[in-house]
């Protein structure tokens, strides 16, 4: 089992900016000598929601004070981005951590971001399918010419080429059929959210092995792991700001909460360790996720709250996981 941290970076009306960007650092930070597998910073932009509109510039401080945590985008808005210009600065980070990047990449984002950044909507998801098959191109360490529907290059070669070989383990945030099928026909890994039922995980894990086979994908591919954010407020959105949430979801949940709320509810996995850890068995039990991303830094928290927290679960948590199967 491998656990990493996820950080949206949110700011209650209690904090400030540079107080959020304090505690979160300190963190990420302790993460790596608490033996934790990785941090994953999201993308937002103009909002309260999230305030880290550039990770890869937070995750190049975070590397350079680690030596062997892997650093996750989660994620890049690709429809935001011009496809040579994230995989350039992609690979510079890649580079300059000695190649401990991960890279998810979403549609996700308001209708201010895509209005802001000239982005159509509409055209999100083949922006994607087409972005990543860009980037791809400006990994492979030659020149190369690109003609798509939103995007062309002429003898382009990217430079310097990201560290891993081929290049660093693109993921694709899933929370959506639609969506997994994309991932399948592109033969990535998904990142989904934990709001989802998981026997709706359980199909979209058989969809995901039906759409890749037809798409000639190798059983390896096929069986690419699953990645589970362990949250419910990564990816949630109101209509009226750009994106989609179930039609059975509760719609309340869509704002930012300070901490006592979070509390109160049931669809987090919050309390003593002993419950942690044996909500969290019954879940990899039935998903059979083998890597779990651990919200720890909720709004409002203090640091040393949330250090206690991320201590606990590795002493008392993730040992018992081990055995999950």
């Amino acid at each position: 089992m491998d656990f990493g941290l996820f950080f949206l970076m949110q700011r209650d009306e209690q904090w400030s900016e540079q107080a959020v960007y304090d505690s979160a650092l300190e963190q990420m930070l302790a993460a790596e000598p608490l033996g934790y597998h990785s941090v994953w910073i999201a993308e937002h932009h103009f909002n309260d929601y999230g305030l880290c509109p550039a990770p890869p510039v937070l995750a190049s401080f975070v590397a350079a004070r680690t030596t062997t945590l892997r650093l996750g985008m989660g994620v890049s808005l690709l429809p935001l981005h011009h496809p040579v210009d994230l995989a350039e600065s992609l690979a510079v980070l890649d580079v300059v951590s000695g190649g401990r990047l991960d890279v998810g990449i979403g549609r996700g984002g308001t209708l201010q971001d895509y209005q802001t950044f000239q982005s159509d909507r509409a055209d999100a998801r083949a922006r994607v399918e087409e972005g990543i098959a860009l980037i791809q191109q400006s990994w492979s360490g030659a020149p190369f010419d690109f003609q798509g529907r939103f995007h062309s290059a002429e003898r382009v070669h990217v430079r310097p080429r990201p560290a891993q070989r081929p290049h660093p383990p693109l993921f694709v945030a899933c929370n959506s059929e639609d969506s997994v099928r994309s991932a399948a026909r592109l033969g990535l890994p998904t990142l989904s959210s934990f709001f989802v039922p998981v026997d709706e995980l359980q199909r979209r894990h058989q969809l995901y092995r039906e759409v890749a086979g037809e798409a000639g994908r190798s059983p390896r591919e096929i069986e690419a792991p699953f990645m589970g954010y362990q949250h419910k407020m990564a990816v949630l959105r109101s209509d009226s700001t750009g994106g989609t949430v179930p039609n059975s979801f509760d719609r309340s949940l869509l704002k930012l909460r300070p901490f006592e709320e979070y509390l109160a509810t049931d669809w987090m996995i919050i309390g003593t360790a002993e419950a942690v850890r044996e909500g969290l068995e019954q879940y990899l039990e039935a998903t059979g996720y083998r890597r779990v991303l651990l919200l720890m830094a909720l709004p409002g928290l203090a640091t040393g709250l949330a250090l206690r927290s991320m201590r606990l679960f590795q002493e008392k948590v993730a040992p018992a996981m081990t055995s999950v199967r």
